[in-house]
């Protein structure tokens, strides 16, 4: 007992050992120098930065005749952020729920039975997990690059670029999901006489739902981040307020900015939370 723990221990350290070297050796490839983080006043616009976090502004630190009130202009943008990320996961819910329902086997008939129906199903199966393999591969800025370049900057092509990868993360996580939970319900349907579809339906599919259910509302935070992200290409979300402020050095702005997006992000996995728990009562 002891050498097996010895022998555990010992690999352990031979793990955390090998990924310290690599990120060495990623460092020195990537020519890092930690020194650079103290030159040129660095530190003094960091520390400059971080104090505006106490100080979150109410109104323009540069004011325009004539602009809308600061907080009012602050909340449209946070509502057109939420706008933008709601409506990239209306696109991507469906098509990735439906991905992963071909991409699983969970609800597959008895094969043994059905040979040529068993040959049909992988090759959906195989070609399902290659479609979610390429959504994926992309990340959404490069998939937004594409199509702004294609139709041009608009938010129809950044909720299509969000949609695209979107869809391919939550088909896999969902078939993982389904293929991963206790199947008992599920073999004691069959057992009685239930067909492959029913016994999904009705003995896995609402034992996997709250999990599903609390992916899909950490994958619409992760939408909100990228509507902000956008904002830096010229998509109107808080991103591009955030953008404008820094240009100007407005740091008390961006943080205004900020606490209204984490305000935003906190409802959300909050309200996910209270579905989730109503789910599994």
């Amino acid at each position: 007992m002891n050498g097996a723990l010895q022998r555990c221990a010992g690999s352990r350290r031979a793990t955390l050992l090998g990924i310290a070297l690599a990120a060495l050796l990623c460092g020195w490839l990537l020519g890092l120098d930690p020194r650079r983080l103290f030159a040129d006043g660095t530190l003094g616009l960091a520390g400059e930065f971080f104090s505006a976090a106490f100080r979150p502004a109410l109104s323009y630190e540069d004011p325009v005749p004539g602009a809308q009130p600061f907080l009012l202009a602050a909340l449209r943008s946070l509502l057109d952020t939420l706008r933008f990320a709601v409506l990239a996961m209306a696109v991507a819910v469906p098509c990735g729920a439906l991905l992963s329902f071909f991409a699983s086997s969970a609800w597959w008939p008895d094969l043994r039975r059905h040979r040529a129906l068993g040959l049909a199903l992988r090759a959906l199966h195989s070609t399902s997990r290659a479609a979610m393999a390429f959504a994926r591969s992309i990340h959404e800025l490069l998939w937004g690059l594409l199509f702004i370049t294609a139709i041009g900057l608009s938010s129809e092509a950044a909720v299509i670029a969000v949609a695209i990868p979107y869809s391919g993360i939550l088909a896999k996580i969902y078939s993982e999901m389904l293929e991963e939970h206790a199947r008992d319900a599920q073999e004691a349907l069959r057992s009685i006489g239930a067909g492959g579809l029913a016994a999904f339906a009705f003995g896995l599919l609402p034992r996997a739902l709250p999990d599903i259910v609390s992916y899909t509302f950490y994958r619409l935070e992760c939408a909100l981040r990228t509507a902000a992200v956008f904002g830096f290409i010229g998509i109107e979300t808080i991103g591009y307020r955030i953008r404008l402020a820094s240009d100007e050095f407005h740091y008390r702005e961006i943080w205004t900015y900020l606490y209204l997006l984490f305000a935003l992000v906190a409802l959300i996995e909050w309200w996910g939370a209270a579905i989730r728990r109503r789910l599994k009562t």
